[in-house]
């Protein structure tokens, strides 16, 4: 099992080399390079420059990065990681 990630003293999920995964087990989707991809392959979001560029919902959302690490805190992750944590678990 790879990394824990918490949320309000519950476990949430786990990183797991490259997946992030439920607490339950499902592999919710994967990260590589500067994208973020749901379990399928299909692109999510990207980083570019100081943003990350949502795009699963449909609509494109400009985030700051900023932003990912005051919501995502602890642990030394890349910052891709970080996305893909906001990203496939939410904030």
């Amino acid at each position: 099992m790879g990394h824990e990630l918490w949320r309000g003293g519950e476990k949430a999920g786990y990183i797991y080399e490259n997946h992030v995964v439920t607490h339950d087990g499902k592999k919710l989707g994967y990260f590589s390079g500067e994208f973020v991809y749901d379990i399928g392959g299909h692109k999510l979001a990207h980083i570019d420059g100081n943003h990350l560029y949502s795009y699963g919902r449909g609509d494109e959302e400009k985030i700051d990065l900023e932003k990912i690490n005051e919501v995502i805190v602890g642990g030394t992750y890349p910052q891709i990681v970080k996305c893909a944590i906001y990203v496939l678990l939410g904030s």
